[in-house]
């Protein structure tokens, strides 16, 4: 199996997004994050947990520390919403997430680690879901193997690894060699997928071929490059011109619109703008412009000018 999946990235990954890049090729999409103890509060209206058929297969991803929480949000979930997946989140090194004892703060309470992915195992049960958990290599200090022992023992069937640490953030070089260790340990008991500096074609070859894993996991890069889907279908390189870039945005922002309505999907368009056009010639002038502007019509009309009127 080689898979090759969109990240969870809060903020960015919602329903529209996901769409693009399954348009463009992902085998699995992953939602951003949602606190399980928001689902059972205010129920499955959040628009972190939309998504559509032409998604799938999607993997919703929660995170929590008090295993009950996370069993019954699960359960929601699965019961109501059907997705493909569910995952955990035992990575996520933000502040307002760690002091909730979840995300990568689990790394650091390897007992609470264990008895929340277990919830999660067993609520994805009947429902004959596979569970997995995106983690990183520890909190503080490298516990690969001791953290990947728990989810195993849990019931984990898809792990996936950030090859750093919770404290690194993205400071450092993901080690790679860390998630061909952990293939090697796992076996055929669980799917591999590795995640980290993964930013062009042939990073996805060379994940592929020195891990050993199941699957490649594109985050940061998907967001500046989401083409890379389509060229790992293709088996080559595109170069992708301003044409190009602005028939992506404005495949986006027929999604966007469709879900959220002009002006709400107008101010997250102008989230990517930055993103999608990196690498363009003259990009810093033409995003400080483009993000000025005040509504979607003048917007156009002033990408459609630039496209048409720049210098060969």
């Amino acid at each position: 199996m080689r898979l090759v999946v969109l990240a969870p990235m809060a903020g960015f990954t919602h329903s529209p997004f996901r769409r693009l890049i399954r348009e463009l090729g992902a085998d699995w999409t992953w939602s951003e994050l949602i606190s399980s103890r928001m689902i059972l509060t205010k129920g499955l209206e959040d628009p972190l947990l939309n998504f559509v058929p032409t998604e799938r297969p999607i993997r919703i991803q929660i995170h929590g520390a008090d295993p009950e929480d996370v069993f019954k949000a699960a359960d929601q979930v699965l019961k109501h919403l059907r997705p493909d997946g569910l995952d955990l989140n035992a990575g996520c090194p933000a502040p307002k997430v760690i002091k909730t004892g979840a995300g990568a703060a689990l790394l650091a309470n390897l007992d609470r680690l264990y008895h929340v992915a277990l919830a999660l195992a067993e609520a994805c049960k009947p429902y004959g879901i596979l569970p997995s958990v995106k983690f990183r290599l520890g909190f503080k200090q490298d516990e690969l193997e001791r953290i990947a022992e728990v989810l195993l023992k849990a019931g984990i069937k898809i792990l996936v690894l950030h090859a750093r640490l919770a404290q690194e953030g993205y400071a450092t070089k993901a080690r790679w060699a860390r998630i061909g260790h952990l293939k090697q340990m796992v076996g055929k008991d669980a799917l591999v997928i590795g995640n980290g500096d993964v930013q062009k074609l042939t990073d996805i070859y060379q994940m592929f071929q020195d891990t050993g894993c199941d699957g490649v996991m594109i985050g940061r890069a998907a967001l500046s490059r989401p083409w890379i889907f389509r060229e790992y279908r293709l088996g080559r390189s595109i170069d992708f011109s301003l044409k190009d870039r602005i028939c992506l945005l404005t495949r986006l922002w027929e999604h966007l619109r469709a879900e959220r309505g002009p002006e709400r999907a107008f101010k997250v368009l102008k989230l990517f703008v930055p993103k999608i056009l990196k690498g363009v010639r003259g990009r810093k002038q033409l995003v400080s412009c483009l993000l000025r502007v005040k509504e979607p019509g003048l917007f156009w009309e002033q990408l459609k000018f630039y496209h048409e009127n720049r210098s060969p």
